[in-house]
């Protein structure tokens, strides 16, 4: 008998380490209920003769965040030192249902975290689409290091645990990126061939710290059943608005209305004068002044020269008509100076000719060249588009703006004229009169603006002076007198 107990303490240690129990495991929540009644708990016999629980599981759970609900009353001081004695978690305790008693702490954390897995999934629902989140860009933090230092024999605890969304700023950004579209306003474009239109388009704005706000909520409320026998966080659904463009097509239209138009005729006999006219006004025709924006008419038309593109024409020079390059400009300039005044545009640079011109009143025409400028700068708080078109033997310069009620007229009022001085001998072929004198001009250039036909004011434009044109008169030259006959 005596050596039969020997070989029971001597075997003790083999059996301790290889003899297992298995019982149904309290208190683990599966993730899958199909594998509930399959988990078991492996009891492990030590060499003091005590077991150490080890959960064998069929599928991993999920965990609830809570708080440790501390050892159960009947614990011991004893029990209480078992973890510093051996190195191991005392007997009998429990995590989330899940009994660890006899691991190592490493053992036990690696064990639970590893029934996390897999995260579940939180969907964020969005106009664009659906987006899941798991693993890796959901993580979570817990406390098992400080709860299972602190564990005592037979303790039931339930681990804290923190779920969060990796680089929200980041997520919520690249979800509203996706989802999110700008307001575009109605266009007008405009050119030679006229207006054509944009049509505007409604934006979406997405309310990013509302969607970082829920989905953060939905994480810290931890996960739910999913319906399935897993789990899910609550669903979060991107909250958008409509964002209206700040200008429709009926505002765009409103702002192409008829503003002002001016005509001027010329003789399309002259090929060279209307050849000029007709580049000159191409070079302009189809532009858009937006506000505060300054016209320069000679940048825009450039030098009159050949290599530019003119032909030679009669020009004013030093007080006489003569033969240039780029004859008939000036009614170009003068015709879109009439129009831009009557579009209530502010004019910045202006000169009259040195000769009164035939085709506009005196005090409305506007010379330019090499050195002098015509320019006007749009004051109103829209664009305005300008067309200058030659049809026939008539040039016609239109602005195109919003149509605020406003009309102006201008009157030319002479005011005085300028003798010319006497005329000119030129000796030749013919007598009598090869030119008239003509007297100059003064006058003066008033403004008149009304509004839906009222009359709110009348200013003096420009006060101007035009040269009188000496006359020519023919003179024969003297005749050679005849030798006389000689007799013989």
């Amino acid at each position: 008998m005596k050596n039969n107990r020997l070989r029971i303490r001597l075997f003790a240690p083999l059996l301790a380490g290889a003899l297992f129990f298995f019982a149904p495991a309290a208190g683990v929540r599966s993730a899958d209920p199909a594998a509930q009644s399959s988990e078991k708990t492996a009891a492990v016999l030590s060499s003091e003769g005590e077991r150490d629980e080890v959960p064998v599981v069929g599928k991993a759970g999920f965990m609830t965040a809570g708080k440790a609900i501390g050892p159960l009353p009947e614990q011991t001081a004893a029990g209480k030192t078992g973890a510093a004695r051996n190195g191991r978690i005392p007997r009998g305790v429990t995590v989330d249902g899940v009994p660890v008693g006899g691991m190592t702490k490493k053992k036990a954390k690696e064990f639970l975290r590893k029934l996390r897995e897999p995260l579940p999934t939180l969907t964020v629902h969005t106009p664009a689409g659906d987006y899941c989140f798991s693993r890796p860009q959901i993580g979570f933090s817990d406390n098992l290091d400080e709860l299972l230092s602190a564990a005592v024999r037979g303790g039931k605890y339930q681990a804290e645990i923190r779920y969060f969304l990796n680089g929200p700023e980041t997520q919520a950004e690249y979800i509203c990126a996706n989802n999110a579209l700008s307001a575009l306003d109605a266009e007008v474009v405009f050119s030679r061939e006229g207006f054509s239109y944009e049509e505007s388009r409604e934006g979406i704005v997405c309310d990013k710290e509302r969607l970082k706000k829920e989905i953060a909520e939905s994480l810290a409320a931890g996960p739910v059943s999913d319906g399935e026998g897993g789990a899910r966080f609550s669903d979060v659904t991107l909250h958008t608005r409509t964002q209206k463009p700040a200008k429709t097509l009926a505002d765009a239209k409103r702002g192409t209305k008829k503003i002002s138009s001016f005509s001027t005729f010329f003789n399309s006999g002259d090929k060279g004068r209307t050849g000029n006219i007709s580049l000159a006004a191409s070079r302009i025709d189809g532009r858009t002044i937006l506000p505060g924006e300054e016209f320069s008419f000679n940048a825009a038309v450039g030098e009159r020269t050949k290599a530019n593109g003119f032909g030679e024409a009669k020009v004013i020079k030093d007080g006489e008509f003569i033969v240039g390059v780029g004859g008939g400009v000036c009614q170009v300039s003068t015709t879109l100076y009439n129009a831009a005044v009557l579009a209530g545009l502010k004019i910045t640079a202006r000169k009259p000719h040195s000769l009164a011109v035939h085709y506009v009143e005196p005090s409305r025409d506007a010379m330019v060249s090499s050195v002098t400028d015509f320019r006007f700068r749009n004051t109103h708080s829209y664009p305005v588009y300008l067309s200058l078109k030659v049809k026939g033997e008539q040039i016609t310069a239109t602005f195109y703006g919003v149509d605020e009620g406003y009309r102006y007229e201008i009157v030319s009022v002479t005011t005085g004229e300028i003798p010319p001085p006497d005329p000119i001998e030129k000796k030749g072929d013919y007598e009598g009169v090869i030119r008239e004198g003509k007297p100059g001009i003064r006058s003066e250039a008033y403004l008149e603006t009304y509004r839906y036909g009222k009359l709110l004011k009348r200013e003096k434009l420009r006060t101007d002076s035009y040269a009188p044109v000496r006359g020519i008169v023919g003179v024969l030259r003297e005749k050679a007198a005849l030798p006389q006959n000689q007799g013989n």
